[in-house]
């Protein structure tokens, strides 16, 4: 379904799509196939266009670049990856941390030895 709506005095066509059988669908179906006579003409005329806020204009906008540039499986694919993500920057945090354990501990028994080592050559 195509519709005509306006935004900052600007015409811009929405394109929506939706179900055959939905009841947008059987209204406009119904409006395409019968001829407008002159009341619909003039009603259409004075009928104001619906007004497109800034953020139906933003969806429309981002809609349209997603399609052109063939980002949506690339916004897909990192969406899905976010848990991903963090369970690999939590994995990464807790190897750093048991590697600083690690050296900790090395560091440690190395000062110890090397006290006893000086404490039994100041006994002798």
């Amino acid at each position: 379904i195509t519709e005509v709506r306006d935004f900052a005095g600007k015409d811009i066509e929405i394109k929506k799509l939706v179900d055959a059988d939905s009841k947008e669908a059987v209204e406009k179906a119904s409006a395409a196939g019968a001829s407008p006579s002159a009341v619909d003409n003039i009603l259409e005329q004075i009928r104001k266009k619906q007004k497109l806020s800034v953020l139906d204009k933003t969806k429309k906008d981002w809609g349209e670049y997603k399609a052109e540039k063939g980002v949506e499986e690339e916004l897909g694919a990192y969406k899905k990856s976010s848990n991903q993500y963090l369970d690999r920057q939590s994995f990464l945090k807790r190897a750093d941390y048991r590697e600083y354990e690690l050296e900790r501990d090395a560091r440690l028994s190395l000062m110890a030895k090397r006290k006893s080592e000086s404490m039994q050559d100041d006994d002798v």
